[in-house]
């Protein structure tokens, strides 16, 4: 059995990817579960799987089993147990480092850039595994409001509270709270979404809005620089430069190079649908990865 530890099931990125991987893992004819600290298992967003509480599978979890943890105190908490050790990487965070560091831990990657903080810093391989957006993002029918711009205020709010001063033509939506089901709508409808959280290392809404067509404005992530080609399927902006580069792009006579992006965008988004992600993940199973989890 693979024991994948999430310390909470409540709306956060690396919850939704984490629950991913244990999905896709089932899929492919492996035995995986979820265990969270109270046996609650995420209910804002569509998934398969199973989920345990922290005490149980701590009991039941044995030497030819898998344990799999993403979050960095799980390293120390977690260390006692018998199962063969892996760290799903979602982040390259310094209070990752003694995980990088430690050889008992298989390293399963999702981005080619914890692929090289791994190599440079730490002299160590990784697997990957790469990173999917749920199928609901692929599938809007709605006709676009050009006016819309969506954001998640929960991080970054400041950001875009001179957005909205300096750009009074256009409607602002913050999706905070949402199911799954609820950020696709809002996606689905907007012209251009803000990603705004800084210090991100991923950025998945990003991505997620990308795949149902919105124009993407984006402050510097990290691992974002596998995806996010500025001027082409998004535009990369400094964190002051928000306000001034919505009023620029949102102009009519820009309408043709907002097409042009946000065309290019879905085609980037594409590379990561769940059954792209499926295809190749199976791939990397059957190369050796398989084994090493069985």
């Amino acid at each position: 059995m693979i024991y994948y530890f999430l310390p909470d099931s409540g709306k956060f990125g690396g919850v939704k990817v984490g629950c991913q991987l244990v999905d896709s893992l089932n899929h492919l004819g492996f035995s995986a579960i979820i265990v969270t600290p109270d046996g609650r298992a995420p209910d804002w967003f569509h998934g398969r799987f199973a989920v345990l509480p922290d005490a149980v599978a701590m009991r039941r979890i044995g030497a030819d089993d898998c344990m799999v943890i993403t979050w960095p105190p799980d390293h120390r908490r977690l260390a006692h147990l018998p199962a063969r050790k892996v760290c799903h990487v979602q982040g390259t965070d310094p209070l990752m480092d003694p995980l990088f560091a430690d050889p008992d831990y298989l390293l399963l990657s999702c981005w080619q850039q914890a692929d090289d903080y791994a190599r440079d810093n730490h002299a160590r391989g990784t697997t990957g595994v790469g990173i999917s957006i749920s199928e609901i993002f692929f599938q809007g029918t709605q006709i676009k409001n050009g006016n819309q711009v969506a954001y998640m205020p929960r991080r970054g709010h400041h950001l875009v509270t001179p957005a909205i001063r300096r750009c009074s033509d256009l409607d602002f939506v913050a999706i905070d709270e949402l199911h799954e089901s609820g950020v696709a709508a809002c996606l689905d409808q907007a012209g251009y979404f803000l990603a705004t959280a800084l210090g991100e290392q991923f950025g998945l809404p990003a991505l997620e809005a990308m795949a149902a067509g919105c124009i993407v404005l984006s402050v510097p992530v990290r691992g974002g620089i596998e995806y996010l080609d500025d001027g082409e399927n998004c535009l990369l902006v400094d964190p002051g430069e928000l306000a001034s580069r919505l009023h620029w792009i949102s102009r009519p006579e820009r309408a043709a190079l907002r097409v042009q992006i946000a065309q290019r965008a879905r085609a980037t988004a594409a590379n990561y649908h769940p059954q792209r992600h499926l295809k190749r993940l199976r791939a990397t199973l059957n190369a050796g990865l398989g084994e090493m989890l069985s």
